[in-house]
Parts: structure tokens; sequence; C-alpha cells
């Protein structure tokens, strides 16, 4: 949102935050008289961007008239660096200013109204305000849009380094600092009008603390292939015949300016609210009737205004596009960082194309710092297909609670701790031909699946042991299973970027204990009844037979160890009176139990030689 801020001035993005404008025109009115004084029909023309005032006044500045002119068309031979340097003034004001932007066959007009600038200070203007705007663009891929903005204020804008980053590039092997250029701004709302695409409206906005340092080329510089690039992309998307072929060089130009942009800013916090978008998308295939999609987000925030108090956060997600619905309480990242991955391929962007070898490249290299992922509250409604002569369907519903991936320490790029928690995944049991599950899964009464699992992961690379804190499966009203171990000789070997090595590591690791746990819930007694149902016997009959082929059949193949026995009889007892099973079990060795140890075994019941087992049935 920010970048928008600070660069829209150079493209019709600045058609998503007409507050630029106004600070944009506070960038060129450079320094001003030292008496009050007024500029008629002023204009500045930068070729493709021409700033007009038919007045504008100017109170409390150091600079006589003439020179504040003179600073306008540059005549000085100062940079736009040192002329802000000397820009000072009490108060800068404009009933209206007009901006006008031509990039291609792009044209954007955009009027604000009632500009006031104050307590301007070497370039930092202190305050600032409009009391709106109104945008026209036309010539664009998205055709003609008309835009109104409504009242916007900031304060503590920093000209002086927003001109250094449009115009300066970093010494090479210096470290620009990040500079503070925008303290604060406030939009109270926006409307967009792009007739046949779409209308788009926007509550109010606010953000504080955006940075940015002068990058490895001015950002106007940097911009230039991004956008001639998307330009004869959305091009070739309404005529295949623009399409052009790939020229690796420009796509890596490209590709390294993209990459030195996200260097180049630091967007702080602040949200947005009350988002509605009306969108019609073409038809995906000719005859086809145009899909209309609505698009409606509460609350958009960032950084401090998230409730992890860092990353984003969007809140209130709805949709409809031809009867299917959604909503999304919340979906949320944090701790998450494209800087190592970006690095990675700026690193491999600028060396010759000649020394590129995909079969040698390290890809964990590339692996952004992942984070934490989440997503609350969702849901999505389906119609069902209308069947002549048969009763309308209620539509098809999928829900998930929440979906959480917790991602942390990583090492080579892997993540040596994890997390991964889905909780209430709710999905429809749906009888279709050829699916005898959900046919059994209907007839035991199970018309919604409520399912939930999580899995809980840790290396210490100290002990070199990974922990499985937690592995679980279970669903509502059927039954949950819960896991736990230990697996020792873990080194970190098993991370690195050589697949023979990793290999190896992963061969030596050892099992040293397990602990599991399974809890029936009611899918068991449903499961007796429907095969006895379907054998037209009594439940308790066919529990017997179970209870009879789980106590012989596992002495049959367990063997004869007191180990086998003790698991046995617990199976046994569990399946006799469904309740809570658990086992556990240690290896002997104080290594643990390899893999070299299972293969090195001839008959599988010897298993039970190697480890301490304990297995009982509530």
């Amino acid at each position: 949102m920010e970048m928008m801020m600070l660069a829209s001035t150079f493209r019709s993005l600045s058609r998503l935050g007409p507050l630029t404008g106004a600070a944009a025109f506070a960038l060129f009115v450079q320094p001003v008289a030292a008496a009050d004084f007024q500029i008629d029909n002023f204009k500045l023309d930068l070729g493709g961007f021409v700033i007009t005032a038919p007045k504008i006044d100017v109170k409390g500045s150091p600079l006589e008239r003439e020179a504040f002119v003179s600073l306008f068309n540059g005549s000085t031979g100062e940079s736009g660096v040192a002329r802000m340097s000397r820009f000072n003034a009490a108060q800068i004001s404009a009933a209206e200013v007009t901006m006008e932007q031509t990039i291609g066959s792009q044209k954007q007009v955009t009027v604000y109204r009632d500009i006031s600038l104050s307590d301007i200070r070497e370039g930092r203007i202190g305050r600032g305000q409009s009391s709106g705007a109104t945008i026209k663009a036309s010539g664009g891929p998205a055709g003609a849009m008309d835009g109104v903005a409504k009242r916007m204020s900031y304060e503590m804008v920093d000209l002086r380094q927003i001109a250094r980053v449009l115009g300066e590039r970093a010494t090479p092997g210096k470290d620009e600092p990040m500079v503070t250029v925008f303290g604060r701004f406030e939009q109270e709302g926006y409307a967009f009008d792009m007739g046949a695409v779409g209308k788009i409206t926007l509550g109010r906005m606010s953000g504080r603390d955006v940075k940015a340092r002068v990058g490895s080329a001015p950002l106007m510089e940097l911009f230039g292939p991004i956008l001639a690039q998307a330009e004869a992309d959305q091009k070739a998307l309404k005529d295949p015949s623009l399409k052009r072929d790939r020229d690796p060089e420009a796509d890596k130009r490209t590709a390294l300016s993209m990459f030195s942009l996200f260097d180049m800013f630091e967007y702080g916090s602040g949200e947005a609210r009350d988002m509605a978008m009306a969108m019609t998308v073409p038809a995906p295939k000719p005859g086809d009737n145009p899909v209309s999609v609505d698009f409606k987000i509460g609350r958009i925030a960032y950084g401090e205004d998230t409730p992890a108090k860092s990353g984003l956060v969007i809140e209130g997600l709805e949709f409809n596009s031809n009867g299917v619905k959604g909503r999304t309480d919340s979906a949320s990242y944090s701790g998450f960082s494209f800087g190592p991955a970006l690095q990675a391929l700026k690193e491999l962007l600028a060396k010759p194309e000649s020394e590129i070898n995909p079969n040698t490249l390290d890809y964990r290299k590339f692996i952004p710092q992942l984070g934490t992922i989440r997503i609350a509250g969702q849901s999505v409604e389906v119609p069902q297909p209308i069947k002549p002569g048969q009763p309308v369907q209620p539509p098809l519903r999928v829900g998930l609670g929440t979906f959480e991936i917790k991602a942390a320490d990583q090492f080579n790029g892997i993540p040596t701790n994890l997390a991964l928690t889905i909780d209430k995944l709710t999905v429809p049991v749906v009888e279709g031909t050829g699916n005898p599950a959900a046919r059994d899964l209907l007839a035991m009464g199970y018309r919604n699946l409520d399912l939930s699992a999580r899995i809980d992961l840790g290396w210490n690379a100290t002990s070199n042991e990974l922990a499985i804190r937690t592995l679980s499966l279970g669903g509502a009203g059927m039954g949950q299973f819960e896991a736990s171990g230990t697996i020792g000789n873990v080194t970190k070997d098993l991370f690195a970027s050589d697949l023979a090595l990793a290999q190896i590591a992963a061969l030596g690791a050892t099992a040293r204990s397990v602990q599991a746990k399974l809890q029936n819930t009611g899918l068991f007694e449903k499961l007796v009844e429907n095969e006895a149902r379907k054998a037209n016997r009594k439940p308790d009959e066919v529990k017997r037979q179970y209870a009879m082929m789980a106590s012989l059949g596992l002495a049959a193949i367990l063997g004869p160890s007191d180990g086998a026995k003790t698991l046995a009889a617990a199976v046994s007892r569990f399946v006799a009176q469904p309740g809570t099973l658990n086992v556990e079990a240690r290896a002997k060795s104080a290594g643990g139990l390899g893999l070299a140890d299972v293969i090195a075994i001839g008959d599988p019941t010897e298993i039970f030689d190697k480890i301490d087992l304990k297995a009982t049935a509530q």
C-alpha cells in the first residue's frame, strides 16, 4: 500500500493513493519566497508528468518569489535534493491542483481540491491535507475509469529523502539507511467506476512510519522495465497476436528491478477498512456469459496494527460469484520475509547466463523465512446441480475452523521447528457412483465430517534429537488418535543441500520411544451396527466376533513374546469395550532402534526382543 503512495505519481497506481498527489505537488513546489505572495497559472511540465494550478498562495518562506519560481524549472542548476534542503515555508495552499500523467497510451488526470501544506522545514512537511480529489483515466487495458477520493491528511513527509529515492543511486558497497518518509497519513476513502470492468470502493485508510532508502538505481529507473513489461503482458492477454518472444536478458533486468524495490521500503503499520469490489470477469469460453464476482473485506492491517503485531492480516473477507459464496473471518501471516530468498535470487541473476547451471543450484537458498500463516473461520457454499423431477437440494458447505502453520529456526532453509494445526475441517459426505465408503458413512449417520489434525516437530541440535511432540488426527463423534516420540542421531547433515549426504543422515536416525493413544468417541459402535445391519445380525454378535478375531489373530501374527501378548490382550479388550487404548514402546538399546537393526531381523516377531512395550485398554 505504501509503495503505491510513494510511486503513484509515475504510474496509474496513483489512483489507489490520491494522498501521494498532494505530496508530489509539494515535492515540486520547492523553495518559496520570504514574503507572502501568490503565483498564478502555475505549471510544471516534466514530460509525461505535468502539474498545474490556477493559483498558489505561499506564506513565510525565506526565499523571494523569483527564486521560488526559478526553482520550479530547475534553472538554478541544483539537484532536486539540494533544492529540497532549502525548501522552507510556513504554509503553501491551493484551491485546485491538477496532475496529468501519460505513460504510453494511458493517460490519467487527477484534480485535488483545497490542498494545504504547513510547517515546511528543510524539505520536510510537518502537516498537509486535501479535501478530496477526482480521477479520470483512459487508454489503459481496463478502459476508462472515473474515481472520487475523500479527505486526506498526513504528517512529517520528508521530501528531501523522497527526492533522493526517486533520483539517486546508492554507492556500491555502501549500506544506505532507512529514513521515514511518511510519519502518518489518513484517507477517508475513495470510489472508482471502471465501466464494464466493475466498481471498487474503500473506506478509511491510515498508516505510519513508512520508510525508504536509496536503492541500487533511482526509483523512476527501476519502474521503467517493470511497467513496460506489465503493459505488454496486459495487451497480450486481450490480443494473443501481440504476445512477444521472451527475452531472457530483459526478463532478468525486470526481475532485478522488482527485487530492488523490496530492499528500498519498509511499510510501517496501518490499516484499510470496508473495501468492496463488484467485478465482471470475461467468460472463460467463447459463447459463455461473463462471470460476476463480488468481494468485501472488512479490514486489511499490517505491522503493529495486526493481532500478531507484525506481518499482514485480512479480516472479514466475503465473496459471491454465480451462487458460490464464501467467507474468511481472518487470514494472516507474521514473521514471514522474502529477504533471504530475494538476496539469493539477486545474486543468481547477477551472474551471466552461461554460469547458471540448474543441476548444481542449491534451491534451499531460495526458501523465504516462513514464519506463521493462519486462517480462521473459513466457509464455502456451493449450490448443487438441479436434477429434473427432483426437489432442489440444499447447497454443499465446506468449513474450516482454523488452519495454522508455524515454521521457525530454519537451517539451510528448512524449518527445524514445525507445527501444523487443522481444526474443525467440515466437509459433506456425498454419495456417488462407485463410492462405497461414502455410502457406509451415510448409513452410519455421518452427513458431515468434522475433522482435526495436528503435527508438532522440533529438532534439538545439541542432543541431535528430533522430538515428535504431537501427531494427532480425529473426527467429532468418531475417534481420536494421538502419538508422540523421540528420534535420535538426527544430525545437521539431514538438512544438507547434498541429497546423498541427507539420505545417509536419514538412514542413521534411530527410534528411541513412541507413545500412542486411540480413543473411541462413537465410530466403533456405529461401524458395528452398520456391519450387523448389512449381515442381518445383532450388533453384540458382531462385536464378539471382532473381539475373538483380534485376540486370536493378533496372537498368531505377533508371536508368543511377553510384549506381543500384552499388545494382543489390550487390543482385544479395546474391541470388546471400546474406550481408550494406550501403547508405549521404548528401544532397549540406549542408542535407539535404527533401520539397520530392523533390516537385520529375520522374523518380524523378533522386534519385540528389541523393545520394551506397555499396552492398556480402558
